[in-house]
Parts: C-alpha cells; structure tokens; sequence
C-alpha cells in the first residue's frame, strides 16, 4: 500500500513539473538504448555473415533511406495532384510508383529492410481478428532473416535508426540501436540530428529515417499550417473525427474533411521544404556522389474514399471505417513513392510498371555491388520486367487478414473472413469503387494469389 502511494505521488509529481518529465524520459531513453546495444551485440556474435555474404567485398557508398510515413502516392504533385505539395521530389532523378507490401509501420518496415513480404520475415499480428492495440499478438522477425542494418554492419558500416513513430523500431528489437523522438518532433528535427551523426562517420554509414510529420498528430511549422488555404480550427483537426459511419454526412463533416485534407497538404509541402534542406546538406558536404538515397514511406493514408464500402463488408473491432491506415489494403492505403538520387546513374520516370517496397533492399544490395546468397521476394528495381509481375499487400493491423494481390490492371482484395473476394480492374476503375463480384471471375485469382504465396514461401 505504502509503494502504491509512494509510486502514484512520483508519477503525479513527473506529470506536474515539466523539468521532471524531461529528466525521466531521458534517463528512460538512455536506458533503452543500454538495453538496446546489449541485445544488438548479443545478437551480432552469433551471426556467421559467410554463411550469406560476401566479406571480401566490402563497398564504400553510403546508404540512406529516409520513410515519410503515411505518405500517399496520390498527393504528391508528380503523381498529378492538383496542389504542388512535393516541387523538391518532382526534380529528383527516379521515382517509382509502389506498393507497400503492408497498410501499416509494423510489417512495413520489416519489408523495407528484409526484401521479404510479411509472410516469410514474420513480423506481423498473428491474432485472427487483429487489433494495433493488443501487443500480445505481435511477433518479431524471424530469428534466421538478416536485415539490411545488420548486412552493412558486418560490413564494417556505421548504423544510425532514428524514428518518430515508435512503432517503427518495434519489428527490429535487438537487431540495432534506435534513436526515438516524441511522435510530434518535425522533419527538421530528425533530419538535423542526422546531419550531425553524418559529419563525424569516418567510414562507409547506412541511415535510416522515419519521419512522422503526415502521422496525427498533424502539426506543421506555423509558416507551413496554412500553406495551400487557412485551415479552420476545428475539433480533433490534427488527429481523426467522424470515423463511424453514422457521423459521416452532412456540412459538418464536408467541412472537417476539406480542413483535414488541405493540413495534410499543408505538412506535406513542408516534409518536401525539410528533405530539400537535408539534400542541400548532402550536395554542400561532397558527400552526395557517394551516397545512395531513397525516400518513400510505409503506407498511405485514408481520407473516407471508401468508408461506405468498408462500413458494409469489414469488420473493424474500433467501429473506424474509411480513416487512417492499418485496417484495409485499397490503394490510397499502399501506394507509395520510391524515389531514388545521389549516387544514381539511372534517370527519369519508372511509373508504368508498379513495384514493390520489398525492392529496395535488393536494389541497395546490387548498387553496392554486394554478392550474397540471400533470398528475396523483392527484386532490383532496375531490372524489373515484368509488366504483369504479381505484388502483395498483406498483414493489416485492425479486424480480419485481409491480402491484396496486383497483377498488371486488375487488383484482387480478399478476405475470407469478412466473405470479400473482390476483383478491380484498376484500369477502368482506379479509385476501386466498383468490384467485380463474379465467383468464376473472382477464383482465378484467388489461386493466382494462393500459388503466388506458395511459391514465395518455399522460395524462402
């Protein structure tokens, strides 16, 4: 009893005094990293790097990959969007249009950085109806897969992982040491310290950045708020409202969502202002020419395009349709950008063909010129042929498993569990609000995407 008081009275106090709070989450923070670096190292000795790689062969580019979360294909102004919210990303020299291989940070991330889709690096919610909120059913990566940080490491590369959504450290416990920042820090924050981590390497480093900016709380520079128009100060503007499809309707609601669409515009045109700087920075220091750089993103984000139809067919434990990420895989959800410069020989627009997040280990791999016998779902970038090559979506974060298969212009979404065996063909329908429904039609490609998933997982 005298603990429980004791233990209430230094939380009440921490929540008071501001300098308090301050002085714990850092002392918090210090201890997590001991931590950290004790797993990582306890982990590293008994990797045998000659079983996978290469070591003879040791590259000398640096690598730094930089994920804006919840980042959608669709807003930035090379896609075509209406408002020019991305004019630094549009001179860049490649960009790609992608698919996440998940809806959400967790499973996203993994893929990133294993060239594995969720199935094979495992690292996803195994519950049958998922939930973010319970972290019960979150499993790791899988103990025998390698993770891009930990290849390079071996390689006698310094590794810097810093992050302002937690979450994106979680699947890579004991596999490096992150940096985490409050979920509000800006872009410019996080792109600073790594400036400062950069000018003191003396070797070969490998960087990567997760900025959580386009993430609620939305929370951009006052000179960037109301960049595009005024945003008005309403209720929840910076988080979510009107998720339940008994609030969605009516000139309350129009006006939440225009406000809440034009602040992610805003932020987004400021996320694009930060990465400028940052690439200013790479080009003045010299180090531009040496350096590999991607910038993409886990997943999109929602904004109601298909609340209706989620409402109607998909169970959601929250009761949130058509907000957000993590609950479904419609592609405003998992389509993002992989855009690629510095040390890039290749040069313009690789749109036509769809890729996959899964494609960027791989493709950093080959770029340094790294011989391994590391397996892949992903391939290079650069050698992808395949117009019609089939790419996943899987692993969701909220109610039932729910997989998107794309093969060219069609997109199957199916999830048995909510009884959805849906068909798109993106090519007359790119905003997939009108599925083809057709059982024969349909379990063509169900056993296009059960072959698919074998094929990859006994390739694994």
């Amino acid at each position: 009893m005298v603990l429980k008081s004791i233990t209430t009275f230094v939380k009440n106090l921490v929540a008071k005094n501001e300098f308090t709070k301050r002085l714990s989450l850092k002392l918090y923070s210090q201890y997590r990293e001991y931590k950290a670096k004790r797993e990582f190292y306890s982990r590293i000795r008994d990797v045998n790097m000659e079983e996978y790689v290469d070591v003879s062969n040791r590259p000398d580019m640096n690598v730094i990959i930089l994920a804006v979360d919840c980042l959608r294909y669709s807003n930035l102004s090379f896609a075509g969007y209406h408002r020019e919210t991305t004019p630094f990303l549009d001179s860049l020299k490649v960009n790609f249009r992608a698919v996440s291989a998940a809806p959400w940070t967790y499973p996203s991330v993994a893929s990133i950085l294993t060239g594995l889709y969720p199935h094979n690096h495992n690292a996803y919610i195994h519950d049958k109806v998922k939930n973010f909120d319970n972290l019960k059913g979150f499993k790791p990566i899988r103990k025998s897969v390698l993770t891009l940080p930990e290849i390079l490491f071996l390689l006698n590369y310094e590794i810097y992982f810093g992050t302002a959504i937690d979450v994106a450290s979680y699947p890579l416990k004991g596999r490096l040491v992150p940096k985490r920042y409050l979920g509000d820090t800006p872009a410019e924050k996080l792109l600073n310290d790594l400036r400062k981590w950069i000018v003191k390497r003396k070797k070969p480093f490998f960087a990567y950045v997760q900025l959580g900016d386009l993430h609620e709380p939305l929370v951009p520079p006052k000179e960037f708020r109301n960049y595009f128009g005024k945003v008005e100060k309403l209720p929840n503007i910076e988080r979510w409202a009107f998720g339940r499809p008994e609030e969605q309707k009516g000139e309350k609601f129009q006006e939440y969502k225009e406000n809440r669409i034009l602040l992610y515009d805003n932020t987004l045109r400021y996320v694009d202002y930060a990465l400028e700087q940052f690439y200013s920075f790479l080009e003045d220091s010299g180090l531009l020419d040496s350096t590999i750089l991607v910038i993409t993103a886990d997943h999109g984000e929602e904004f109601w395009e298909h609340a209706k139809l989620e409402a109607e067919n998909f169970y959601d434990p929250r009761g949130y349709y058509g907000v957000g990420h993590g609950h479904n895989v419609f592609n405003e959800i998992i389509e993002v950008p992989i855009i690629l410069d510095g040390a890039v020989k290749n040069r313009g627009e690789y749109t036509g063909n769809r890729v996959s997040s899964v494609d960027i280990t791989p493709t950093i791999l080959d770029m340094l010129g790294v011989s391994h016998n590391l397996t892949f779902d992903g391939q290079n970038l650069f050698k992808v042929k395949e117009k019609k090559r089939p790419l996943l979506a899987e692993a969701v974060g909220y109610g039932y498993e729910k997989k998107a298969l794309i093969l060219g212009r069609y997109k199957l979404l199916y999830a048995p569990e909510d009884g959805v065996q849906w068909v798109f063909d993106l090519k007359k329908d790119p905003y997939e609000q009108h599925p083809i429904k057709d059982g024969e039609v349909t379990s063509i490609f169900v056993e296009k995407l059960n072959r698919t998933l074998r094929e990859s997982e006994k390739k694994n």
